[in-house]
């Protein structure tokens, strides 16, 4: 499959972006000229993507973003990368990096040329793992899978004992422009420069700082680079992403079989009982959030919004508000764009929509989750739907389909039987089939043992069990339906 195209933009030197342009890779070299002007630099996607459809040439990139997300969505397929930096500590930043390189090439036996490392120009590293030497293939899911992923990779990598090792998990969005190599950071005054192995486990933060004062170019040359998966890397890519999609198939499978509508994300739809404001959404509309999980709580805002009607424009003032509290980095104006941006993706799709479960993660993940026992903001689903979206994967599930009550009880009352049974070891290891009575209780005189289930009430009608007159005498437990009874 060919992915020719890249998204490319352009910071001028006073830190304006330029709108993000859609072109193939060919235009690059055309496109460093453009930016090789005294204070400008260049960024590139790191993901590349697969032709738009009815398209071609250079175009802008909110033209054709719709193809690239949704359910419908084309392909992209992209290097295993980390954004490591630690504000203000360039010397925690590359103990992280080195932590992160040092397991990508001993535990998964990597070669030098597959685990490539840039110092960012400012406060950090760009780690990139070679997706031909994982077997990463392209996918519409791949950068929110290589998220979690990677996530899972840092809790292990914490559990080892790296020290306060964190990656900055805002960079797993579509498309994430990284910094072109060699190119000029004005926050800084320094470039972007590739890194050997040797310079990043041996050089100091003022080491490193002096490596990029100036242009290097590539370490490697293309015939350096890897062309086939190593076997090790790539059985831990396969596994790691089995993990992360697997419950996500299965939510969305089970859904589906509900008659329910399923988000983009993977996440059921909900529908709100009224127009008022959940806990949830609440607490993200008052909280000041943290780089890492910004884009999810705008995410919610905007669906929350949509499902409870609220006009476009209503909608538009409340996140560009918050999201103007949140970016400090961003102008009121770039504020109000990136707002407008994505409500015009959730309001312009149907498969958008509240999510109970994603607003809770997104709420939890801004430190301010409210409680949740008790909330009646959206509608509960049937019993049928309930059981189909079992939480947990279950190999030995099938499609649920309906019994009857009778059929029911007695499934149960067989269970219980069972269950039982196995725990008393001084019970024999066989007792006739449907005999629920107890075979170590002595026989009462003058009355034979019942070789069958005890018959309960028959509630169907109201009517008593025919054949035994009602009294206040003791009253069987309510059993399975249907058994014979003698005497």
């Amino acid at each position: 499959m060919s992915l020719p195209y890249r998204c490319y933009g352009t910071m001028d030197a006073r830190g304006r972006w330029r709108s993000w342009r859609f072109a193939p890779d060919a235009d690059e070299v055309r496109l460093v000229a453009e930016a090789a002007k005294p204070g400008h630099a260049l960024f590139a996607s790191v993901q590349r993507f697969t032709a738009p459809r009815g398209a071609a040439g250079v175009m802008r990139w909110r033209q054709v973003r719709d193809q690239y997300v949704g359910n419908d969505a084309l392909p992209h397929i992209a290097p295993l990368y980390f954004d490591v930096d630690c504000d203000g500590d360039l010397d925690r930043a590359l103990s992280w990096a080195r932590w992160l390189v040092e397991h990508l090439v001993e535990q998964l036996d990597l070669p030098e040329s597959a685990v490539r490392v840039w110092f960012s120009g400012s406060k950090g590293a760009h780690i990139l793992v070679a997706s031909e030497a994982l077997g990463i293939k392209a996918d519409p899911s791949l950068t929110g899978d290589m998220k979690s992923i990677i996530t899972e990779l840092i809790a292990h990598l914490a559990a080892e004992g790296a020290p306060g090792l964190t990656v900055d998990g805002s960079v797993y969005s579509l498309p994430r422009l990284l910094r072109v190599p060699d190119q000029f950071h004005r926050g800084s005054g320094l470039f972007k420069v590739e890194l050997s192995h040797r310079e990043l486990f041996q050089c100091s933060a003022e080491e490193t700082m002096e490596l990029a004062k100036a242009p290097r170019g590539g370490l490697w040359t293309p015939t350096d680079l890897p062309v086939v998966p190593m076997p090790k890397a790539a059985d831990w890519w396969s596994a790691a992403l089995e993990r992360t999609r697997r419950p996500r198939q299965f939510r969305i499978a089970t859904a589906r079989i509900a008659g329910l509508k399923v988000r983009p994300d993977g996440y059921v739809v909900d529908e709100l009982v009224d127009a008022a404001t959940p806990d949830c959404i609440a607490s993200i509309l008052d909280a000041t959030v943290e780089p890492g999980a910004r884009n999810r709580c705008e995410l919610q805002i905007a669906c929350w919004s949509k499902a409870a009607r609220q006009p476009f424009r209503e909608a538009l003032d409340q996140l560009a508000a918050w999201t103007a509290r949140n970016r400090s980095e961003l102008s009121s104006i770039h504020a109000r764009a990136k707002a407008e941006s994505i409500l015009r993706s959730v309001y312009g799709r149907s498969s958008y929509g509240f999510s109970c479960a994603a607003a809770r993660s997104a709420a939890r993940a801004t430190g301010r989750g409210p409680p949740c026992d008790g909330c009646r903001a959206v509608r509960p689903r049937s019993y049928r739907q309930v059981f189909s979206l079992r939480l947990r994967h279950d190999p030995q599930w099938s499609v649920p389909y309906r019994v009857s009550l009778e059929v029911s009880r007695g499934s149960i009352a067989r269970d219980v039987d069972g269950r039982v049974h196995a725990g008393r070891p001084d019970r024999p290891g066989h007792r006739p089939a449907g005999n629920r009575q107890d075979l170590f209780r002595p026989d009462r005189p003058g009355r034979r043992r019942a070789p069958g289930r005890l018959r309960r009430p028959d509630a169907r009608a109201g009517r008593p069990d025919p054949g035994r007159p009602r009294g206040p005498g003791r009253q069987h437990a309510p059993l399975a339906s249907g058994a014979r009874r003698e005497g």
